[in-house]
This record gives structure tokens, sequence and C-alpha cells, in this order.
């Protein structure tokens, strides 16, 4: 259905003329954990399968067709993007940094993703608060405790080259302070 659909915005593109003079991005808000770790939709949960989300863009006669970039970037970036693709300044006290040069080939990219959960959707009991970072072969993830909630502060650690399934946490592991702070 997705497919479909994007397929009848590009093909009305196509028909107004505007293929070349508009850039096209298609993403998503989270991903859903389908089983993985036992798991199903998403949550507080911020393995791969959940915070990995697609990010297509194309732009005819700007950016290159069919080019793949390895490099982390965040939702964030989006509004940056879109702000250089208009030719205009960005916002004031904007977080973000723009796709486009980076889509282009050029180097870049943010070198790390950060994702944060707030008790949002359905709320737990006592509440839960989780933060993420994801830079180079690390994924970090830290429950946060008192005084965002009652919860014990624990955390997640991953090697994600080692263990990509995401399976041996080495949190509480010895030499993993290092890493965590």
């Amino acid at each position: 259905f997705v497919d479909d659909e994007v397929g009848r915005i590009l093909s009305a593109l196509d028909e107004l003329g505007l293929r070349e003079s508009t850039l096209v991005v298609f993403s998503s808000d989270h991903g859903e954990m389908l089983g993985d770790h036992g798991l199903l939709l998403k949550g507080p949960m911020m393995y791969e399968g959940a915070v990995r989300v697609p990010l297509l863009m194309r732009w005819p006669g700007v950016l290159p067709r069919g080019a793949r970039r390895a490099e982390l970037v965040s939702l964030v970036d989006l509004c940056a993007t879109f702000m250089d693709a208009a030719g205009l300044p960005d916002l004031p006290a904007s977080q973000g940094a723009s796709l486009l040069p980076l889509a282009r080939g050029e180097p870049g990219g943010r070198g790390y993703a950060l994702c944060e959960y707030r008790n949002s959707g359905h709320p737990y009991d006592p509440p839960v608060h989780v933060t993420m970072l994801r830079r180079g072969r690390h994924r970090l993830v830290v429950h946060h405790g008192d005084p965002a909630t009652g919860r014990a502060r624990t955390g997640e650690l991953y090697n994600l080259r080692a263990d990509p399934q995401e399976r041996r946490n080495l949190w509480g592991e010895a030499g993993a302070l290092a890493l965590r702070t």
C-alpha cells in the first residue's frame, strides 16, 4: 500500500512537471520490533529494529540516483534539510544539520544518533525515561532513575560489530564504565 501511494505522489510530480524541482523525502518516526528480542510493537526499547528507520531522498539533477550512505543521521536533521533545499537560512536554535551535502556524496554526518523515550504513548507506572546514544560500533542505553522516575537507574551497552543481534549487554562488565562515561 505504501509503495502504491508513494508511486502516486511521484507520478503526480511527473504529471505536473515538478520532478526536478521537488525534494522528496520518505521516512518513518520509529521502527517496530516485529518479534525481535521477543517483543512486538514499539516503546521504550532502543534496539536496532525500533530506532533504525528508513530515510530515502530523491531530487533528480541535485542528488545522485541510487547512492547509499552509511553515516548516522537523525530525523531532527530534516527541518534543516528542507530549509536548505528551499534556499532559506536554518531556523534559530535548530539542532539539526542539512543532509543535502551528505546526500550529494560530500563527507559529513553527525557521527552519532540520539533517541529519547519520555513515558509517551502508553504511560507506564512507574514512568519510563530512556536515552539512547549510538556512536561508532556501540549503542548505549540509559534507563533513568531518580528524580525522573522511581525505577532503578540501569542501562544497556552493545558492541554492534561483535554482537549485531544485541544479545550481550555489556553494561555491567569490567571495562564498560569507560564506555559509559
